[in-house]
């Protein structure tokens, strides 16, 4: 439910913050908010090799991922990026079963395409349609392009969070992104500190919030789950998403979009009712 609240937050202040100072500013608060727990816990010890691994995952899922969805946020509106975004458990169920981490079933088939019908519906309807100008198309690419981040970094969490303990593991990965993010500030001239109303500094705070606690939420889930059954739970962002945008634009939701969310549940419903149980392999 995070995630829906988070796309309508930076969809707020998308026009108000450079990009890269927005998911700069993000992951700054996040690190704050986790770094007194991580103190608290104490001193891990990782491997030279596993501490870079993190770093580079953290960089993908934190800087790369974050600097392409608040591209497509810019562009487009949070419910539909959201919905694209929750097709993101079908990427990972694909590339797991590619890898061998989980069986393969026709079932699992028959959500994954019910579930792209249910973008596709979206998509499909007229004011997306219409709206489909250089822009969004760049922005849904830049959309895809998190999507298949997210779902690749998710899987590849996994043996780590086997060895170290999540909270430690996502302040690694989270500090290293703050620290990229940082250095792409300064390296395109953009503001680490930009001036702004009350009102953008609250949304800001509160993307900040919902990573620090989400993340952390997100890989001891991961640790503890498969990693398909954790990323399912994406779907609950377009819902989020939507309910938020209706309250704040004081409509209803179109009938296109209510037809998607639809689909796409039932679509993840029906893949995820024959998951693998089990815990996953090593790889």
């Amino acid at each position: 439910m995070l995630v829906g609240a988070a796309m309508v937050s930076t969809r707020a202040v998308a026009n108000d913050v450079p990009l890269t100072t927005l998911a700069f500013l993000r992951y700054l608060v996040g690190f704050a908010i986790l770094a007194v727990p991580v103190a608290v816990a104490g001193r891990v010890r990782f491997a030279l090799k596993d501490l870079t691994a993190i770093a580079a995952l953290g960089i993908l899922q934190f800087a790369v991922l974050i600097l392409l969805l608040n591209y497509a946020l810019s562009t487009l509106s949070a419910s539909t990026c959201a919905l694209v975004f929750a097709t993101m458990p079908l990427f990972t169920m694909c590339f797991a079963v590619t890898r061998g981490s989980e069986a393969y079933s026709t079932r699992k088939l028959a959500g994954v395409a019910l579930a792209v019908a249910g973008v596709v519906c979206l998509l499909s309807a007229g004011p997306n349609r219409a709206a489909m100008h250089t822009e969004a198309v760049r922005g849904f690419a830049a959309l895809v392009g998190a999507t298949l981040v997210g779902a690749i970094t998710s899987l590849l969490y996994r043996p780590y969070l086997r060895r170290y303990l999540a909270l430690p593991t996502c302040g690694v990965a989270m500090g290293a992104a703050v620290l990229f993010l940082g250095i792409a500030c300064l390296a395109i001239n953009q503001p680490l500190l930009p001036h702004l109303p009350w009102p953008a500094w609250s949304n800001v705070l509160f993307l900040g919030l919902s990573s620090g606690v989400g993340y952390f939420c997100w890989l001891w889930a991961l640790a503890n789950m498969d990693a398909s059954r954790v990323v399912a739970f994406q779907a609950l962002g377009p819902v989020t998403a939507a309910i938020i945008e209706s309250i704040i634009l004081r409509r209803a939701p179109t009938a296109p979009l209510l037809l998607s969310l639809t689909m796409i549940t039932l679509g993840l419903t029906v893949a995820m009712r024959n998951a693998v149980t089990d815990k996953q392999p090593s790889p």
